[in-house]
């Protein structure tokens, strides 16, 4: 009890800043290694699609910003690393933003398009199924672990980031339903399946505003073509970092009201 009381006072000291900022984004490849992850019928592994994601994604970051943003990837290669871990070096790396990168499976085939998640312990039927899934991916977070000082931190942590990961959320949303559904182009169409919540832990455990973004379906055919083209994913990545950027902006304004 006392530590957990300890852990109380020390909260807004080590845990939370005296203004937003953006100028480090911590970049997730979901799953890796023996953990596939989702698998199309063609046999494309989530894990691959969200490496070449990230990759793209830090690209696009880190090549047109001023001023320049860090981006820092959990993962740079095919190999497993568990949640905990993932946790562990965004809130080492004192991250300003953290954007998760999944892709979507489903027994019903035609669910399709993208959606974006920040963190909430309740939630529907669909969307727990969904963390349920990105939860399993390994069994180094265990239910017991939950009562761990550091968990109680990190709980704490990502309540007080709730509103900032909720903005963070309807940017990219907003952002990428622009860029590929309000367009001539129709070979760019992606459903647009909005902002959600769901108990994702490797969002909970943040010490930062948090995202994690399902990018389209490897069980629908139509989602899983539109993967496999490089001019797709190029423009995909380049909409995230142009919401990076937009996010910053909101940020920097709130800050600056703040002082």
């Amino acid at each position: 009890m006392k530590i957990k009381i300890l852990l109380l006072l020390l909260v807004p000291v080590l845990l939370f800043p005296d203004h937003l900022k953006v100028m480090k984004v911590i970049i997730d490849a979901g799953h890796g290694g023996y953990d596939g992850g989702a698998v199309s019928d063609y046999g494309i592994r989530e894990k691959d699609v969200t490496l070449e994601m990230a990759l793209l994604l830090k690209k696009h970051i880190e090549g047109a910003t001023e001023p320049p943003i860090t981006a820092i990837l959990t993962r740079s290669e095919d190999k497993f690393v568990p949640l905990i871990e993932r946790v562990g070096l965004a809130n080492k790396s004192e991250g300003d933003l953290f954007i998760s990168l999944h892709m979507n499976a489903s027994p019903t085939k035609r669910d399709s398009g993208f959606e974006v998640y920040f963190y909430d312990s309740t939630g529907d039927a669909e969307t727990a199924a969904v963390a349920k899934r990105e939860n399993e991916q390994d069994g180094s977070v265990e239910n017991k672990d939950r009562n761990n000082p550091l968990f109680i931190l990190w709980d704490l942590a990502q309540n007080e980031f709730s509103k900032e990961s909720s903005g963070a959320s309807d940017i990219i949303q907003s952002a990428l339903d622009g860029a590929l559904n309000r367009n001539a182009d129709t070979t760019l169409k992606l459903r647009d399946r909005g902002v959600k919540q769901a108990n994702f832990l490797v969002l909970n455990g943040m010490k930062m505003p948090s995202v994690l973004l399902e990018m389209g379906f490897l069980t629908n055919k139509n989602d899983e073509e539109k993967f496999k083209k490089q001019e797709f994913k190029e423009r995909y990545a380049a909409t995230i970092a142009d919401a990076v950027r937009e996010i910053r902006q909101k940020f920097d304004k709130k800050s600056a009201a703040g002082r």
